[in-house]
Order: C-alpha cells, then structure tokens, then sequence
C-alpha cells in the first residue's frame, strides 16, 4: 500500500466516524424533541469541520429515518470561515437542515 492509499484511507475512517457522531439517530431525535418543546421549528446540524459529509452511510440513514417519521429536510450550503471581505465560494460544503 502506497502512503498516498494509507493517508486516504485513513482520512475516510475520521470522516466516517465523525459523520456517525454527527449523524446519530438517537441524537439528532433527542434534539428535535428538545428545540420543539421550546417552540422552534427547524434544527441545522452545525459542523465543526468542513467535510461534505451528505454522502455518508449515516447521513443516508438519518435521511431515511427522517422521511419515515415524516420531517422535511435540506442540505443547506454553508460556506468555511475565512476571511468575510473576500468570501470563497470553493470552500463549500453542505449541512443539513431538519424541519418540522
């Protein structure tokens, strides 16, 4: 194995246990139930990192269990932070947006 092949593997196993954190069912279902009991209306899943995460196994299945129990939901852009008088638009990736 070359180290350009260990270091993209490795890269895929961070994001794929980051996206299973961030994407966990029982979490983002606890959180819906908390934001409605205040009166909101919507909850984005802010990212700490800016990985396009949309592809992932636990982005699927979260998408899956939200369409069973019948939430909308949007894969918003969201743009890395940087310099906010020269924004690059190259630095994209999206979040997810649940509502209710």
């Amino acid at each position: 194995m070359t180290r350009a092949e260990s270091t993209y593997l490795m890269t895929a196993k961070a994001r794929a246990h980051y996206a299973a954190e961030l994407f966990s069912i029982a979490t983002v279902a606890a959180v819906i139930d908390e934001l409605a009991s205040q009166g909101h209306r919507q909850y984005r899943i802010v990212q700490e990192l800016p990985f396009d995460l949309s592809e992932t196994v636990p982005a699927h299945k979260l998408e899956t269990w939200l369409e069973r129990e019948e939430f909308r939901y949007v894969w918003r852009p969201t743009v890395e932070p940087g310099d906010p008088q020269r924004p690059n638009r190259s630095n994209e990736y999206p979040e997810l947006e649940i509502q209710w």
